[in-house]
């Protein structure tokens, strides 16, 4: 009789590995997608002129100080 319990829950732990695999991926995925995120995320710089916040890709840098646009740059 324990035999066959212990049959019936090493199957069923089995069909739940096979069935429920892909959300256990699925969850390893959204932590793949937390560090996406973080990589993805850029850093916001000051412009020295106007004191605007700007990402870092969008920034204009001259002499190492950083312009939220060409027009402060110049103002700079």
């Amino acid at each position: 009789m324990i035999m066959k319990w212990l049959i019936l829950g090493v199957i069923i732990y089995f069909i739940y590995k096979v069935f429920f695999k892909d959300k256990s991926i699925a969850s390893g995925d959204a932590s793949n997608t937390d560090n996406k995120k973080d990589k993805d995320s850029e850093d916001m710089v000051e412009c020295c002129v106007c004191g605007t916040f700007v990402s870092s890709s969008e920034v204009y840098i001259k002499s190492g100080k950083f312009y939220c646009s060409k027009e402060c740059m110049s103002k700079g």
